[in-house]
Formats: C-alpha cells, sequence, structure tokens
C-alpha cells in the first residue's frame, strides 16, 4: 500500500473518530487484523479479528466517559517508517466538556498501524484515559473505580 492509500485510511480513521461512527472506523480493518491497547489497569488488551474489534468499539461507544464530553474535531500527525506498511499516529482532540462546558484540546491518543494491501492488519493504541478523564471532569471517579 502507498503512502497516499496510508494517509486517506488515516484520515478516515480520524473522521471516524469525530463522530463516533465506529463501524466505518473498523471497516478499514482486515478480517484477521489485530488491535491491541498494551496499558491498561488490568493489563494489555489483545483483539483478534475484525468480528471482534468491532464488538470492543460497540462497548466503548456504551462507555459512559464517552457521553461526557462532545467531540469537535480530531485530527492527527502521521510519521511513516521506512517499511513504508506501518505508520505511527498522533491523535489530538478538541471539543468541550458536557459538564463544564469548557473546552478543550488534547492529544487523546498515539497509534502504531501496520498496512497489507488491503487494510489495517495491526493497530496498537496507546490512548490517554487520564487526560481525557480530566477533561471530562471524571478523574477523581476514574481513579476511584480503579482502586475499588
Amino acid at each position: 500500500m502507498d503512502e497516499l492509500k496510508i494517509n486517506t485510511i488515516i484520515q478516515g480513521l480520524s473522521d471516524s473518530l469525530q463522530t463516533r461512527s465506529y463501524d466505518k472506523f473498523v471497516s478499514y480493518f482486515t478480517e484477521s487484523a489485530i488491535f491491541e491497547i498494551p496499558f491498561t489497569v488490568n493489563g494489555k488488551i489483545v483483539i483478534n479479528g475484525k468480528e471482534n474489534i468491532k464488538k470492543h468499539f460497540e462497548n466503548v461507544q456504551q462507555n459512559p466517559l464517552a457521553q461526557l464530553i462532545e467531540i469537535e474535531d480530531v485530527y492527527t500527525k502521521i510519521y511513516h517508517c521506512i517499511d513504508t506498511q506501518t505508520a505511527t499516529v498522533e491523535y489530538f482532540t478538541e471539543g468541550k466538556s458536557l459538564a463544564t462546558n469548557e473546552p478543550f484540546e488534547i492529544q487523546s491518543s498515539i497509534a502504531l498501524i501496520k498496512f497489507d494491501v488491503s487494510g489495517i492488519v495491526y493497530y496498537k493504541d496507546f490512548p490517554n484515559t487520564l487526560g481525557i478523564a480530566q477533561k471530562a471532569g471524571v478523574l477523581s471517579q476514574l481513579a476511584g473505580s480503579w482502586i475499588k
């Protein structure tokens, strides 16, 4: 896959996150893709296969934290790797807290994405969960839920 096609897919991912169109987000993955979140409270999460990745994002959509912020824009910085089939992507989110109406801009995630000719084969996500929780005004509640 060439750099232009990779950039187009990453723009599609960014647009999907902005509109919370997770079905569209997952549509860029191959059937046997792997989605990984290496750092979570309970250890790393590895999700195998497009259908399981889709189920994961259905759960993300139901997350109460997601309902506490309004996303106005998601934009990226893309760093192409030497092997040409891998890119590192910085995601930035602009929006506002629905509780306080306070606007925010935050680096929301960094992802390592590997492609083949048909789409994404591997996506390693490093979300800024604490930063997003802080902007949503629920950092103390999130931290409290981890120590129960």
